[in-house]
């Protein structure tokens, strides 16, 4: 049996692909988002982590993974996980939580298939976890474990955060199950949410589909024998870590020869997965009004566009592809002079240490999602700049608006908004940039990664 008083992490995503490999090798690590903020608490606390897996179950062991903890793989046959995942979370949720419900589809099959895993999740817990272990729940895919694990009697402190961004009651409510959802989520002890305005908009969402008693001023929502805490904590990143890459004299020189090929005088740089949420489209057509109406910096600017595969593969995602690189191709087509273009698109995923020297190879971020709940490319592109050189030009509509405040934010909706931010950015004299880039420096180091896990981990004490 575990030993008392372990965490217990659960996510829809491990740490590792779940598959075991031929002998003598190891499953292979996933990296970056979320998989990679979890890993730093389980390496520092130990214990289990939870999650679903098709081609393996069980436990995969440190002496399989190289990773300091067990990770526990909840099985789901190919059709279920589809349903569930592709379906549910990233037809119903995902959409409805980005603000944009004209997008979801509220399938009863997609409900069932979502009830279902967050059940077998729940049995695993149940079979694992004794008395004083603590049990974090992470995201959307997992809402309803926690009120079915109260239901069969909590094994220890219960914890949620929700990564996407909470809407408010009127987008909400136009899901079928959110009564259901919001219940699920209250079975926890302590629910974390990106920022102040999703935890406003949660409890909102409580009083006003549950009839709950919510206390605004210490966020919580009363329930009849306890109360369930509801706190603002903005996912970190690896900062440190990240200090270091942009330090390392390798990745330098890669970002050296990176500017070299691009032979720009000035590079901007967007990092995003293909997803509508993305505001990939808009960025381009800013970036094209910005090259109509500067024509002096046609032959000395350079926008590169890293656009990372999504793994949730549906007819929009294919259609947005075209989309995007149709743009591409007319920017391209009208502004590159002999033999140079005014736009590099890269359709692929980096390791970090590659985007490391994309980060510091560019000269400003242009980070401007129409909608998300953090944004960790832009804290990341902070750290690889902590010198204070970079500029960052943020959406208003990311989480990391609301601390990254000296970054210069715009309205992704509006090309006009965003040419005027480019504008600016070209302009700004060293000083300014050193100032803005050496106080987002700070806020990205000192609300890193250990900070929001040692954070939420206090609060399940």
């Amino acid at each position: 049996m575990p030993s008392p008083g372990r965490l217990l992490v659960l996510s829809h995503r491990g740490p590792v692909d779940g598959k075991r490999n031929a002998a003598g090798t190891r499953p292979r690590q996933i990296l970056g988002g979320l998989p990679s903020a979890l890993d730093a608490a389980m390496q520092r606390h130990g214990g289990m982590w939870v999650a679903s897996a098709t081609r393996a179950d069980g436990v995969l062991t440190p002496a399989e993974t190289g990773l300091g903890y067990d990770v526990r793989s909840v099985r789901l046959k190919e059709r279920e996980a589809s349903t569930f995942y592709a379906g549910f979370a990233n037809q119903v949720l995902w959409p409805l939580c980005h603000m944009f419900p004209n997008r979801c589809r509220f399938q009863p099959a997609f409900w069932a298939a979502y009830h279902q895993a967050n059940e077998r999740f729940a049995a695993v817990v149940r079979a694992e976890a004794v008395a004083g272990d603590r049990v974090w729940v992470n995201d959307f895919h997992l809402a309803l474990v926690p009120g079915m694990l109260r239901t069969a009697g909590a094994p220890g402190p219960m914890g949620v955060f929700w990564h996407l961004p909470f809407p408010p009651p009127p987008v909400f409510g136009v899901c079928p199950w959110r009564a259901e959802l919001l219940a699920g989520m209250l079975g926890a002890d302590v629910i974390g949410l990106q920022t102040d305005g999703d935890v406003q908009n949660f409890l909102d969402c409580v009083r006003f589909f549950l009839d709950l008693r919510v206390d605004q001023v210490d966020p919580r929502v009363r329930l009849p024998g306890r109360d369930v805490r509801v706190v603002a904590l903005p996912v970190g990143i690896e900062a440190a870590h990240l200090r270091q890459q942009a330090d390392d004299p390798a990745v330098r020189a890669h970002a050296t020869r990176l500017r070299e090929t691009i032979g720009a005088d000035v590079i901007l740089l967007g990092v995003d997965r293909l997803d509508y949420t993305k505001g990939i489209p808009d960025r381009l057509l800013g970036y094209e009004r910005f090259l109509e109406r500067n024509p002096e910096w046609r032959r000395r600017v350079a926008l590169v566009q890293i656009t990372v595969p999504s793994e949730f593969h549906v007819p929009e995602y294919r259609e947005m592809k075209r989309t995007i690189e149709e743009i591409v191709g007319r920017i391209v087509g009208r502004y590159s002079f002999e033999g140079r273009s005014p736009l590099a698109y890269v359709y692929t995923a980096f390791d970090l240490q590659q985007l490391a020297a994309y980060y510091i190879a560019a000269d400003v971020a242009l980070i401007t999602p129409l909608r998300d709940g953090m944004n960790l490319v832009a804290k990341e592109y902070v750290a690889c700049h902590s010198r204070g050189d970079g500029i960052l030009i943020l959406s208003e509509f990311a989480g990391a608006a609301r601390e990254l405040t000296e970054a210069l934010p715009v309205n992704p909706y509006d090309p006009e908004a965003v040419r005027r931010q480019i504008d600016r950015a070209l302009a700004m004299p060293p000083e300014e940039r050193r100032t803005r880039m050496s106080a987002l420096a700070r806020k990205v180091a000192a609300h890193d990664v250990h900070w929001w896990t040692s954070q939420f981990l206090e609060l399940l004490q």
